[in-house]
Formats: structure tokens, sequence, C-alpha cells
């Protein structure tokens, strides 16, 4: 019998990567951690992983620093925000419970293979089968069988899952720009033979738009990375139980502690606060909606910033209790953190003020 959950596949990956990632972390003290001084001190100097790196702050350099010169001589001036910032919140050499001293291919190649291995087999062992073919479902219009939650599932998906792949792979030894680049590979790939094994599946298909939307998610937050603005910006995923994407919300955020910090602001209680633009789409997967119940709803609204609430209770991903907390605070859009107003492109009106997963 074929499993009622189109995405079993997709979903377990995410769920690999939100929750059995961070049990291979050992507890160790922290590889690299930035002490920082009064802010009435003019600056504070890096730490030694980032002397040996070369990077620094973006917009937090000193006027005096010197470009050309190494990361010895840089340093930047804080602002007063409450605890000192540290390298992971500028998005910088990211804090980690556990690095190992050189890279290790060997468990590199298994986390690849399991992540494509694990997806395939969901793929032709959980569904019916027929020869391969392809579904043109075309992209988010109101006739699309899931009103294209299912395409904004694969971007938001596949953004986390590059983003905690390179997490890990950095654990494993790589450093941050190999890990970047080596998850994003890793994450299309997987992408690309998870549709592949939708190809045999009687009623899905292979999905050309699917593979789009996942690599445009994956490269995405490489792009994120790669400029350090993932403290000013990124994307929450969302699976709640019941009727597939009726309660899902997936959001594109922008992170008001990151906007702070880097105008030297002092916004008070707000620096725990996102503001975010949103999709989702109601009643497209329940049997007991009409054609004329179903929505699809462009959002915007605010929500609480989950990962700068850790940040500040101390449980940061420098140790393997923090990074766990991290790993599914970050990256999930939990239901009942957030309000705000949805436009109903299929009724051509605006919704709430709501929370956006439930009626």
């Amino acid at each position: 019998m074929r499993s009622p959950n189109r995405h079993g596949g997709l979903r377990a990956l995410v769920f690999l990567v939100l929750v059995a990632a961070p049990s291979t972390v050992v507890a160790q003290e922290p590889l690299w951690r930035l002490t920082a001084k009064p802010a009435s001190e003019s600056s504070v100097p890096l730490d030694e992983r980032s002397r040996e790196s070369g990077w620094c702050p973006p917009g937090l350099l000193s006027p005096d620093h010197d470009a050309d010169a190494d990361c010895a001589s840089c340093r930047f001036t804080l602002t007063s925000l409450g605890d000192p910032p540290t390298l992971d919140t500028f998005s910088g050499q990211h804090l980690l419970p556990y690095r190992a001293s050189s890279p290790q291919l060997l468990l590199g190649g298994l986390v690849a293979g399991g992540a494509v291995a694990g997806v395939l087999a969901n793929s032709l062992l959980a569904y019916d089968h027929r020869s391969f073919w392809v579904y043109n479902k075309g992209f988010f219009t109101k006739g699309s069988k899931d009103g294209g939650a299912d395409l904004a599932s694969h971007f938001a998906d596949y953004y986390v899952i590059q983003r905690e792949f390179a997490f890990l792979y950095e654990m494993l030894g790589f450093s941050e720009k190999d890990a970047r680049w080596i998850s994003l590979g890793v994450s299309v790939f997987t992408q690309v033979i998870n549709e592949v094994g939708d190809g045999f599946d009687k009623t899905q298909g292979f999905s050309r738009e699917d593979v789009i939307m996942g690599t445009l998610g994956a490269t995405t937050a490489a792009l994120v990375s790669a400029a350090h603005v993932d403290d000013l910006v990124g994307v929450r995923t969302s699976h709640l139980p019941g009727p597939t994407y009726s309660h899902d919300v997936y959001s594109a955020d922008l992170k008001l502690a990151g906007v702070a910090r880097r105008l030297g602001l002092e916004v008070g209680p707000a620096r725990f606060l996102l503001f975010s633009l949103t999709y989702s789409a109601k009643g497209y997967r329940d049997q007991n909606a009409t054609p004329d119940q179903r929505q699809r709803l462009v959002g915007f609204e605010i929500g609480l910033d989950l990962e700068e609430m850790l940040n500040a209770v101390k449980a940061r991903r420098d140790t393997w209790w923090g990074y766990a907390l991290h790993v599914l605070g970050d990256n999930i859009r939990w239901p009942y953190t957030a309000v705000g107003m949805r436009y109903d492109l299929n009724h051509d009106q605006w919704r709430g003020p709501n929370n956006g997963n439930f009626p």
C-alpha cells in the first residue's frame, strides 16, 4: 500500500537533519569563543581561530582597520545590547560543540550516501510503482494539487538541509567554505534523487518544479552563508500533523536583532522579534474541504526569534544541548509564535490577524 504522505522521503530527510544530526555531537569545551570587554573599551580582539581564518565581522571594523592586514589586527566596537556578541551571531566562524582536527572524508561520504540512500529507499519501497514519468504541476497555481505549498516546502526544507549539513561538515573537520559547498552539492543531488524516485510513483511523477524549488532553497542558504548575512535573514520550514500542508506556514525572516547589531541600535525586547513573509495553502489536501474553501495565502507577520532567545539564555551552538535546541528552534516555524495578515490569492481578500497555522 502506498504511503499517504507524498513527501515521506523529504520529510524523513528533514527529520534526520533536525533531530539525528545533533546526536553525533559530543560534549566538549567550545573550540573557540569570543570573550568581550565592556563597551566602554574601544575594541575587542578576535580569538586565535578568527586570526588564522582571516575573517572579521562584517560592518563592525574599526575606522582604523587596515583591510590589507591580516585578521590579527582586526578590531571591532561593541554596542550595548546586553550580552556581548559572539562569532556565530555575526556569521563568521561558527560556534560548534565539536570539530575534528582534520577533514573526515569517510564520515563525510557516509553522511552524503546515507542522505541519498534514505530518500531513494523511501521512494522505491513505500510507494506503488509504474514506469518513469514526468508530472508538469506548474508553479503556485490555483488549480494545482497543493496550491504551491509543496513547492514552498521544497524551498524551505532544502534551505534547512543545506544549512545544517554545512554545520555537520564543519564538525567533521572541513573548513567553513568547503563545508558550505559540499553541503550544497549533497543537498541538490539528494533533491534530484528524491524526484527520480518519485518518477516511478504511480500518482506523483518526476517534478521539474520540485527540483527547481529545492535547488533554489539550497542555493539560497549557501549564498546567505557565503555573504555572512544569516544573522539578518533566514528561512524556516513547517511540518505539522494533520492534512498535508493544511496547517503548515513557510517563512522568510528578517531578524531584528541582526539589524540592530549592525546599525548599533538599542532596541530592547524587540531584538527577540522577526518580521516575516509567509506562504501557506489551506484545504488542498483536506478531504472535507470543497474547492471553494481552498486558499493560497501570502502574508506578513511578526513572530518570536527563538534563535536570539536561546542565545540570550546562554543556550548556544557551542554545547551539544544548545546545538540540539538551535537545530529545532532556528529552522522550524512553530505554531502560536507569530501573528500576521494573509492575502488569499484564491478569493482576493485579506484574512487575519491570525497565527497562520489554524483557522
